[in-house]
């Protein structure tokens, strides 16, 4: 690879939002990158937003060469994509962003020659124009020279990475998917829940989203036990019995709470009132799971049927 990392030269498979947003870190920060996509045009449109950006279709003959080559695909899709492209492949360094998969899933292009690693971004990219790589936690895996490529081609992009073990890799992607895409659905839950209250669903996904990124900053600032809040961490044993009352009707976010309300007594242990906020979780582990939480307002619906 060059020892300037800034004239790496890069070729990316698969521009979606994590490799639109490498490719906009990456340019700016004075690379260059060819981006090799099914649909053509629409990464022609990306590549005139930025700098220093080529296309090649995926389907054409061209060879794929340069010092790293970028699998920005579905997981699903790595292994099948590393197969139909080794022959075309004729780079030192093979990389995918798959934040569960290890490199081992690029074996074939291990076999013609490529160092093998992966670099996965931990940030939840929306598609907009600003996403970007700058400060993204990055976890590195791979062969021992892919990985030191691949700590300093993220600290050419402003992000920060850490080494991490292919096996340790599952446990922190599901981490990771609870804390993005599980805040998100425990939001959802949420917002339903402020519908069945009576108030308006809209107003009621923007205020709880807000109150949730207040939580988060309070995490990101604060040991936990000090960034908890809620009855669980204040003890208020009533409001935590008016809570499990009000959940009966669905049984399946009566144990998401339990859950959430457990993990909170274990980080505020030694608060008191444990054994009596425990008793009152058990009741609602033992509760009737027979009922699904729904889109519709079942409570309404029940006092229309007397």
């Amino acid at each position: 690879m060059a020892q300037d990392v800034a004239t790496t030269s890069i070729v990316l498979v698969g521009p979606g939002r994590a490799g639109r947003a490498f490719a906009r870190s990456w340019t700016r920060a004075g690379g260059s990158i060819v981006l090799v996509a099914r649909d053509a045009p629409a990464a022609r449109t990306f590549a005139r937003e930025v700098s220093r950006a080529e296309v090649v279709a995926l389907d054409s003959r061209v060879t794929l060469a340069g010092d790293v080559f970028i699998l920005a695909v579905p997981d699903d899709a790595i292994g099948a994509l590393a197969r139909r492209l080794a022959r075309r492949l004729a780079c030192r360094f093979a990389f995918h962003f798959s934040g569960a998969l290890g490199s081992a899933e690029l074996a074939p292009l291990g076999d013609v020659g490529a160092k093998l690693g992966s670099l996965h971004p931990l940030r939840a990219f929306s598609g907009s124009k600003e996403d970007d790589w700058t400060d993204a936690f990055v976890a590195v895996e791979g062969d021992e020279p892919a990985a030191r490529v691949a700590v300093r081609l993220s600290r050419h992009v402003g992000a920060r990475p850490h080494r991490l073990s292919a096996g340790g890799k599952p446990l922190y992607h599901a981490a990771a998917t609870l804390a993005a895409g599980g805040t998100a659905s425990l939001l959802s839950f949420a917002t339903r829940l402020w519908a069945h209250a009576g108030l308006a669903e809209d107003e009621g996904k923007a205020a709880l989203a807000g109150l949730a990124a207040g939580a988060v900053d309070a995490v990101a600032r604060l040991p936990f036990e000090r960034a908890l809040t809620g009855p669980v961490a204040r003890r208020d044993v009533e409001t935590i019995r008016l809570h499990r009352d009000a959940l009966a009707p669905w049984p399946e976010l009566a144990r998401l709470y339990e859950l959430l309300a457990r993990e909170t007594l274990r980080v505020t242990e030694g608060r008191g009132r444990e054994a009596v906020i425990a008793s009152l979780l058990e009741s609602v582990e033992a509760g009737d799971a027979s009922e699904p939480l729904r889109g519709e307002k079942q409570p309404d619906d029940r006092r229309g049927k007397g």
